[in-house]
């Protein structure tokens, strides 16, 4: 089961995992609010933590999809054991690091062996060694002096190991953890969640969850004045179609406001949709569209 984790009012997801099956088995989208871990000054793509809406946390809780918890030990300051734990896993990740780091600059060395032996031989016969002039074609004498060196590959290579320097424990990459890796049954507490609890709340829930149950995709809808936006498929492979307002039935809309919303919806190729409860408590919907009008004056 998937660990929704409550911080305050918010409801994120670390879980990269958590994630992928969210939007790829629930149509569940929310909203990437972090920075990329190589890419931390941009602001085109976000990344993790992923932020809930609060309808998509009811909506799987009711489904029985996941569970909402959180870290009491986060509150509280690191003990003396955890900061042990901490510091044996930093130098076991130094010590990977440094194996990593000799490991690759002897696959180098490896594959350019035969250029640091024609190198090395260059310079004990005193021959030039840059690319330009080791290129030329040597003389006879000079090139049967140079295949009679004889120098030990291994050693040779052992050498060159040798220059490389020790990794500084200051210049080793720090592990950026988008889960919590310390945690165990005793640190999570489920929590309960008292969202929808009033009669906006449930109005905004209902119709979050008419449409899920649809087949839509559904995300927020503020950035263009409505509460949810709905796609016919994951939003990165279709555009949504409708803006959906939720209304209470009896409130009346002024005119200017109705033209205001049905403009905007049409400048970004959209539908404008009400959303509201029935007499019976099931959601409605009521579409609006913006229709320009010609008129032609005869004179």
């Amino acid at each position: 089961m998937i660990d929704l984790i409550l911080s305050r009012t918010n409801v994120f997801i670390w879980s990269a995992d958590d994630w992928l099956k969210l939007r790829r088995d629930y149509r569940i989208v929310g909203e990437l609010i972090g920075c990329l871990p190589k890419k931390p000054r941009q602001d085109i793509l976000s990344g993790l933590p992923l932020l809930l809406q609060p309808e998509e946390v009811s909506l799987l809780l009711e489904k029985n999809f996941v569970r909402l918890v959180r870290y009491p030990c986060l509150q509280e300051p690191p003990s003396g054991s955890l900061k042990q734990i901490f510091e044996e896993y930093r130098n076991a990740l130094y010590i990977e690091q440094e194996e990593c780091l000799r490991s690759e600059r002897k696959k180098q060395v490896t594959r350019m062996m035969d250029k640091i032996i024609d190198g090395k031989k260059r310079k004990i016969l005193g021959i030039e060694t840059r690319k330009k002039k080791a290129r030329k074609p040597l003389d006879l004498k000079v090139q049967e002096a140079l295949d009679n060196i004889e120098i030990n590959r291994q050693d040779l290579l052992e050498e060159e190991m040798a220059k490389l320097p020790k990794l500084d424990k200051s210049d080793a990459l720090v592990q950026t953890h988008t889960v919590y890796p310390w945690s165990d049954k005793d640190d999570i507490e489920v929590m309960d969640w008292k969202y929808p609890s009033n009669y906006e709340e449930k109005l905004r829930y209902k119709t979050f969850k008419d449409l899920w149950e649809k087949g839509y995709y559904v995300t927020s809808g503020s950035k263009f004045g409505g509460d949810f936006l709905i796609y016919p498929g994951d939003p990165i492979m279709f555009h949504s179609q409708f803006i959906i307002q939720c209304k209470d039935r009896n409130e009346e809309i002024p005119i200017t406001e109705l033209s205001a919303d049905c403009r905007i919806a049409c400048h970004v190729r959209k539908t404008r949709v009400y959303a509201f409860f029935s007499e019976d408590q099931n959601i409605v919907y009521q579409s609006f569209q913006w229709a320009e009008s010609n008129i032609l004056e005869n004179g």
